[in-house]
């Protein structure tokens, strides 16, 4: 043996020692379907069998190793899979992933010959093909995204939840992962997430369909734990940073690794950036540290004490800032935020110290980590080891399951003269593959096995035993047999609340059969065919081999009586009726239903556009006579209860042609004539000769207030923070479901936060939202009191601003040329003098002072036509300021907005 192999071999020994008492042991292989299914004794031994592929090694009827599972695909196992792990699992498979089908073939050795026989194996392994295999680290921003996705995209029907630390929840009834850092790079669990089948043909990890950045994300949560070596870790930050990180438009974009605090090190740099970096520093003397940036803003932490802290503004340049502190030697803790923001925006960072003269910290001195990383040795595979694996492989009976690698082996007993309970079954060690099941799995599979190889099964339970093995069962209820446990479903989650259950919840299976047509079911098993787009788990593909023969079955299977169909004599008047009912003269379908991508007003349901691409016309008919017969918890009404017809004056309240005018009209699919309601203007709030308002979510937020004037102006005003949002012209709004939209033009916009604020100083940012601040803007002394219309319906609004009441109230005008533009008027009570305070009346890009009381904000003429004046604060944007003294009494502020 090399030195190389020796040390390898030194490692797995080590990883082993240090893992040991943390691994949990199952005491059997888990297949989730079994212990959830009412799968009769007789079948889930069958299941057992093909899952544990005793055809492979047991030869006999051809059938039985069809329809067995296939064990993965070894040829490139050395780009996919790091050698350490590979060795550690061929020695003992059962310690270190709990619950897999993977026998232990080496069980019968002592350990100097298992780990002997495991080092040569993993060499012959890593010798078949060229191999990249490395260690990357993971990124940050990535691993939260990833833990949304994995959580709700369907992983967890099968694979065990996970708590905030990654701890398993529920690993005895979910299939194993393993310690998958120790197992995979994030560029190889990426490329098996995306294609599962290059290398696990059988389709029990079936292709999830992930889309864009998925995979990368799902791979970097898995693989959070992976440690490579480094300087130090960094997160970048984009949006308005100048109001700091908890800002609700801040986000974070991206992390990774920066060998420097230099910016080049991190990346192209946009303005409006902050970047957050975390590492150790090592120091080589105890001391008194000095430490200088030149920054606009930002924070210095060392070992959890601030040395620096300046808030950052869009409205300057940088600062010279500095900070010290005693420091001892060896390894310190330190944190550094920079926000890239305001003008002429740049960074530097130097050190100072014992026998340290002022400079740039150098990488040799950072790490992210106090403790020492080792860095992944790729194996150099040694040929005399990988020969002898190569021996292994084919004696051992490793080449009967992976049998994609061509090596010579011994035939085994054949399957018809195996006995029950004895060798691979009986659980005794001796010289034959060792399998973790338990009693209760071994009965069964020695119950199964007198006529394993040739089953009698009938159509029903050909569907079942499929449904169990691929854990179909884990998504969709069928007739009983599984359906979603009561554990996971809370991870199952929809975009649409407002359907309930059948907006999160995977379909039921119960007599799809008779329900879906074979080339919409083929277009959803084979094709990623999907029409629940509402419903985050994706819809997994386990393959044509595998689960095509499904859609005959499910047919032959699932019979219901036949439908009372009536026969049509004018087709064309009874699609003109369909049309009718569907639309909101009729029964309103869609109210609650998605027409040709035309969003519903109100539920957002299934679109009904395609319905006969998918359904079978009996279903059809069957299920709108009775829809709590098909889905008991289903929100949508009956029609003709009783088989009487809520509009009798269509078709003559005939159900049975109202249902098939129905079904003619939606055959036309997306040509369809468009139904009486769709039309996106029936929303449209119009303004007449009085003011008109709405309230809901908009561009003035979640507490938004449109107002529409006769002189065709409008505003939208936040109440939740009291400011102006938005004016535009023309048109007023489309009114949906609790939001509106504003539909005019000439739009001007307000940037959210408060009207009024006492800015200690100019470079102050103005106050925001952040993302925890609940109270905001109460914590600034606002609340908002109502309003109330006068007798042309325009609203005076009431608001507090500390010990000021304000009423806040617009009026629409026009000009000597016939302009129309808005007036408005603060009105301010206070029982005392106050404080000066500035009011932010707008922003924008271009700012330019026609004097002290008239500004053009871009294309906004904004005037003060009290006794007031104002000042323009640069930045991006720039402000214009209006400083206001209210008296004890009663004062006021007027404005004019043209445009």
């Amino acid at each position: 043996m090399t030195d190389r192999a020796r040390r390898f071999a030194a490692m797995i020994v080590l990883l082993l020692f240090l893992n040991g008492s943390a691994l949990v042991a199952f005491g059997q292989a888990i297949i989730p379907g079994l212990g959830s299914s009412r799968l009769g004794e007789r079948d889930k031994g069958l299941v057992l069998i093909e899952e544990a592929n005793c055809a492979a090694c047991h030869g006999g009827d051809a059938s039985l190793a069809e329809r067995s599972r296939k064990s993965p695909r070894l040829a490139d196992v050395g780009s996919r899979i790091n050698p350490t792990y590979i060795e550690a699992f061929i020695r003992d498979p059962h310690g270190v992933k709990p619950g897999t089908l993977m026998p232990n073939v080496l069980s019968q050795l002592g350990d100097a010959e298992k780990k002997q026989a495991s080092i040569s194996l993993t060499h012959f392994l890593l010798s078949l093909k060229a191999n990249d295999f490395d260690l990357q680290p993971p990124d940050a921003v990535a691993v939260g995204l990833g833990e949304r996705l994995f959580h709700s995209r369907g992983c967890v029907a099968c694979h065990s939840p996970r708590d905030a630390k990654g701890t398993e929840l529920l690993p005895a009834t979910s299939v194993p992962l393993g310690k998958l850092d120790r197992k995979y790079s994030i560029k190889s669990l990426v490329e098996f997430v995306r294609r599962p089948h290059v290398s696990r043909p059988s389709g029990r990890m079936p292709d999830m369909r992930l889309s864009g950045q998925e995979p990368e994300r799902i791979a970097h949560y898995l693989l959070r734990d992976t440690r490579v070596p480094g300087q130090l870790d960094y997160t970048l930050y984009r949006g308005p940073v100048f109001e700091g990180l908890a800002s609700d438009g801040v986000r974070a974009e991206r992390a990774g690794r920066a060998k420097d605090f230099a910016l080049a090190s991190v990346g192209t740099i946009q303005q409006h950036s902050a970047i957050k970096y975390e590492g150790w520093l090592n120091l080589a003397k105890a001391g008194k540290y000095t430490f200088f940036l030149t920054m606009n803003g930002g924070t210095l932490l060392v070992d959890g004490k601030s040395l620096v802290d300046q808030e950052p503004s869009d409205r300057r340049g940088v600062k010279q800032l500095s900070g010290e502190g005693e420091l001892g030697a060896g390894w310190r803790r330190i944190e550094l935020t920079y926000f890239h923001t305001g003008r002429e925006a740049k960074f530097s960072f130097e050190m100072k110290g014992p026998d340290f003269p002022r400079q740039a910290i150098p990488s040799s001195m950072l790490s992210v980590s106090s403790e020492p990383i080792p860095a992944f040795e790729p194996l150099k595979v040694d040929n005399e080891l990988a020969a002898r694996g190569k021996e292994l492989f084919g004696t051992l009976g490793c080449v009967n399951c992976h049998s994609d690698l061509k090596v010579t082996t011994k035939p085994n007993l054949a399957f018809a003269k195996l006995m029950p309970g004895r060798g691979c079954t009986s659980g005794a060690p001796g010289a034959w593959p060792h399998f973790d099941f338990n009693d209760e799995q071994r009965k069964l599979i020695a119950a199964a096995m007198p006529e394993a190889e040739k089953p009698t099964l009938n159509d029903k339970q050909k569907i079942d035993k499929t449904l169990v093995a691929f854990n179909c069962i884990a998504c969709h209820d069928r007739a009983g047999l599984g359906g979603i446990a009561a554990e996971r479903n809370a991870y199952f989650t929809g975009a649409n609340e407002a359907i309930g259950d059948q907006g999160r919840l995977p379909p039921p299976l119960t007599n799809v059969g008779a329900k879906l047509k074979p080339e919409w079911m083929t277009e959803v098993l084979l094709n990623g065919g999907r029409q629940r787009d509402y419903v985050h788990a994706s819809m997994p593909q386990f393959g044509q081999a595998n689960v095509a023969h499904l859609v005959d079955l499910f047919g032959k299977v699932d019979q219901l009586e036949a439908a009372e169909i009536p026969k049509v004599v004018d087709a064309k008047q009874s699609k003109a009726a369909g049309c009718d009912l569907i639309g909101t003269s009729g029964l309103s379908c869609i109210a609650c239903h998605d027409f040709n991508g035309q969003k519903a007003a109100s539920v957002g349901a299934l679109d009904l556009v395609r319905s006969t691409e998918r359904l079978k016309k009996d279903w059809f008919h069957l299920y709108l006579r009775q829809p709590a017969r098909f889905s008991p918890t289903v929100i949508m009404p009956a029609y003709w209860p009783g088989g009487v017809s809520a509009r009798a004056d269509i078709l003559g309240g005939d159900a049975g042609q109202q249902i098939e005018a129905l079904w003619l009209y939606l055959e036309d699919g997306v040509r369809a004539k468009r139904p009486a309601g769709l039309s996106r203007q029936s929303s449209e709030l119009r303004v007449g000769d009085v003011t008109e308002i709405c309230r809901g979510h908009g561009p003035a937020g979640y507490r938004g207030m449109a107002v529409g004037y006769p002189e065709r102006v409008n505003l939208a005003f936040d109440t939740e923070e009291m400011v102006l949002r938005q004016l535009w012209k023309g048109d007023f709004a489309d009114v949906d479901n609790g939001s509106f939209r504003p539909r005019g033009t000439d739009r001007i916009s307000f940037p959210r936060g408060i009207p009024f604020h006492r800015l200690k100083t100019l470079e102050e940012n103005w106050p925001y939202k952040a993302k925890t601040n609940h109270a905001f803007p109460q914590d600034h002394g606002y609340q908002f009191r109502g309003y109330r219309l006068d007798n042309t319906r325009k609203p005076t609004l009431f608001y507090q601003y500390g010990d000021i009441a304000v009423q806040d109230f617009f009026e629409d005008v026009r000009d000597k040329d016939g302009k129309p533009y808005l007036k408005r008027t603060f009105t301010f009570e206070s029982n005392s003098d106050q404080t000066p305070f500035y009011f932010r009346a707008a922003c924008g890009t271009e700012i330019k002072a026609v004097s002290d009381r008239r500004f053009a904000v871009d294309q906004l003429d904004l005037r003060i036509t009290s006794d007031h004046k104002g000042m323009v604060r640069e930045g991006k944007p720039a402000e214009v300021l209006i400083s206001v003294t209210v008296p004890k009494g009663r004062s006021t502020l007027t404005l004019e907005y043209q445009w």
